[in-house]
């Protein structure tokens, strides 16, 4: 009986001082909103969370428009690899096929006919490689390396937990008809210069041996279709940065979030930390009644 009396105060130390931090923890989240008595609002409404969400979603928003996901992040998995290559292949194949018969034609006209043999030559391969591109998969490939890119930034860290891939893709699948709309709308004006630089290092050649170079010459249309691609990513990728304002779709995006989601998210990252917190609450309890019966 007299240790129970002895043990009775550092245990009910203990019990406040667990019951104290618990109470802390759950008022980061509760109330959810702000409570007014007499037109005032109380202390600590809404909890830290709540309050604080506007923030946390400004942060996340700039750590991911600003160091997540980057055109320069976008441009290194699109060119010079892999990519590139299937990309200008596939363009390549399918633009040899659909120029075969309207070529063929072409170079059966008569040389006087066919006075402005370049310029036609220009626009139609013009036409034809930006109908390619933007018929391609290339706006998806934009897309998915965007999402790859993210995901590895951001790996296991809190910041995952809250932009989820089902985020990510809701936030990077719009970008799909954006870049395929820029390519139609601009396509011409960025493909045709570089067909037309590439047609006058042809020097002196007439139309119809233009025609007949191109009708022949796959390796010379591969590398025309190359450059073309990697002018059309180096261009689109700015001009797609410049309009999105990824920071502020995902600041939007956490702040649409409901606070209960963002709550479960906040405890399955940091559970062990929060429960560390309430039961060193409990152990600062214990040793404070300890210590106030040993003085006494």
């Amino acid at each position: 009986m007299e240790i129970l009396k002895m043990l009775s105060a550092p245990l009910i130390g203990a019990v406040i001082g667990y019951f104290t931090n618990y109470i802390a923890v759950k008022m980061l989240f509760f109330p959810r909103h702000e409570v007014r008595v007499f037109g005032k609002v109380l202390p600590f409404t809404p909890g830290a969370i709540p309050k604080g969400k506007p923030r946390l979603a400004k942060a996340v928003g700039n750590v991911v428009g600003n160091n997540l996901l980057t055109k320069d992040d976008i441009k290194a998995k699109l060119l010079g690899g892999e990519i590139e290559h299937r990309v200008t292949e596939v363009i390549t194949a399918e633009l040899k096929n659909k120029l075969k018969d309207e070529i063929c034609k072409l170079t059966h006209c008569e040389e006087d006919v066919y006075e402005g043999g370049k310029v036609k030559l220009s626009e139609m391969l013009s036409r034809q490689i930006v109908d390619e591109i933007s018929a391609s998969q290339l706006p998806e490939i934009v897309v998915e390396k965007a999402n790859e890119s993210i995901k590895e930034k951001i790996g296991s860290s809190m910041i995952s937990k809250l932009i989820s891939e089902e985020r990510i893709h809701s936030l990077t699948a719009p970008l799909v008809g954006k870049i395929r709309g820029m390519i139609d709308r601009e396509g011409m004006g960025c493909v045709q210069p570089v067909i037309e630089s590439k047609l006058t290092d042809g020097g002196d050649k007439t139309g119809l041996e233009l025609l007949e170079l191109v009708k022949v010459d796959e390796k010379r249309l591969a590398e025309m279709i190359g450059k073309v691609y990697r002018k059309t990513v180096d261009k689109y990728v700015d001009k797609l940065f410049e309009k999105l304002n990824l920071a502020a779709m995902v600041e939007n995006k956490i702040n649409d979030m409901p606070i209960d989601e963002m709550e479960r998210l906040v405890i399955t990252v940091m559970n062990k930390e929060l429960s560390m917190i309430v039961n060193l609450g409990a152990l600062i309890g214990f040793v404070l009644g300890l210590f106030n019966l040993i003085i006494k």
